[in-house]
């Protein structure tokens, strides 16, 4: 019998886009041992790396995807540390989370959900890290935030990650010249164009 859960099999593994090596780096670069995923849909490649993980999605095949026994013995299988693996999922939306331990996190994940940065970096603990992209304008949107601050960033080719801590102030600078908007931002869920980009940022929560 195939261990392999098919959604994940179908959404990450067949269109070789699990990020394998992106959590590997972030996990052993910042020891991080507890994370945050809102928006996650069956994204549980951070589970190999991380060993207690909280992912939260209002998809209706999420519920049973990690009701599954399948799961935890699928992780298991392909974790990267000695301790049993801890996956938390909660059906919610993240905008409205209630019951959650506030600077509880090590980090928080971002990716192609909304503005999580907003709505979830009290769950994230003081120096704790935020992982962010340009999806839907979440990044400009930390980037303008005071709570958090810049400090890498993640270029991709392939399967393969590069994290640089190099030239940053030549990031979130806009093609037109114009300041970013974060009412914009807000109103269209997406940032303006920028003269340089990355597949993705790293930001430290600082307050």
């Amino acid at each position: 019998m195939e261990i392999i859960p098919k959604l994940y099999r179908k959404h990450y593994i067949d269109k070789q886009d699990e990020r394998r090596l992106l959590f590997k780096m972030l996990a052993d670069m910042f020891k991080i041992e507890k994370g945050l995923y809102p928006g996650s849909f069956v994204h549980i490649t951070p589970s190999f790396y991380i060993q207690n993980m909280t992912y939260i999605d209002t998809d209706k095949r999420c519920y049973n995807f990690f009701n599954n026994e399948n799961i935890i013995n699928y992780v298991n299988q392909e974790k990267d540390y000695d301790k049993n693996p801890t996956i938390n999922y909660l059906n919610i939306d993240f905008t409205k989370i209630t019951g959650l331990e506030v600077n509880n996190y090590d980090i928080l994940i971002s990716l192609y959900s909304g503005f999580i940065s907003k709505y979830c970096k009290q769950y994230l603990k003081k120096n704790g890290i935020l992982l962010s992209n340009n999806s839907h304008g979440d990044a400009p949107l930390a980037f303008l935030d005071n709570s958090f601050r810049l400090i890498a960033v993640i270029t991709r080719n392939g399967n393969k990650f590069f994290i640089s801590m190099d030239d940053l102030k030549k990031y979130f600078i806009t093609k037109n010249g114009i300041p970013i908007d974060k009412i914009k931002i807000e109103e269209n869920l997406k940032g303006p164009g920028y003269i340089k980009t990355a597949y993705a940022y790293i930001f430290k929560k600082i307050k």
